[in-house]
């Protein structure tokens, strides 16, 4: 990995843990995000995976999920990462 290789990676991990953390604040239920990407393709390779901490959490924050995606994209637009809506995925524990 090259030096611009492994900012851009610290970059995203910070603007996704403040949208985790942001996301914790705000639904009951909600455990963690992670993600991938290939540093060479972001917006084509970039996968979130947002964790509940089981159905029935997924069940009760399914009227908020549109709000949390539309978080998490707020903060990759911040570091000019053009997400979409697709490449953040809901599942329970």
């Amino acid at each position: 990995m090259t030096k611009t290789q492994k900012q851009r990676d610290k970059q995203i991990r910070s603007v996704l843990t403040i949208a985790c953390e942001t996301i914790k604040e705000t639904v009951f239920g909600f455990h963690y995000l992670t993600h991938s990407v290939d540093l060479n393709n972001e917006t084509n390779t970039l996968k979130v995976q947002c964790f509940f901490n089981d159905d029935i959490a997924l069940e009760s924050a399914t009227p908020q999920l549109d709000e949390l995606t539309n978080i998490i994209l707020k903060e990759l637009t911040s570091i000019k990462l053009d997400a979409k809506p697709a490449h953040i995925l809901f599942f329970a524990n």
